[in-house]
């Protein structure tokens, strides 16, 4: 599965590292909602077209963002550089998708 890592979205970064600043616990929820990382990556980088052909719907995509909050946070606390936090990310889609593929072939009797 080749899923393409974006450019760090440094601007991204700011404004949030200025949210936490302002509005942490509203900043914090937004970057746990984990839209402004999903929708892009799903739609604009192609990524929604190879994980739905892997058998990941949206929902649980979705999940998983959501489950990597503290890597992302990392990231804009300059905690973790952004190259790594999508190493993990996409590491964690592809073994989510191999457990798929797994128990897709394990009958149910």
């Amino acid at each position: 599965m080749k899923l393409e890592i974006p450019p760090e979205p440094v601007s991204v970064k700011e404004s949030i590292r200025r949210g936490l600043d302002v509005h942490r616990e509203l900043e914090i929820m937004n970057l746990k909602q984990g839209t402004w990382i999903a929708s892009p990556l799903w739609s604009d980088m192609g990524w929604g077209r190879v994980l739905k052909r892997e058998g990941l719907s949206w929902q649980s995509f979705m999940s998983i963002i959501r489950d990597h909050f503290p890597y992302f946070l990392d990231w804009v606390l300059g905690r973790m550089d952004w190259d790594e936090v999508m190493s993990r990310l996409v590491q964690r889609l592809e073994d989510e998708i191999e457990a798929l593929k797994k128990r897709e072939g394990e009958s149910m009797w």
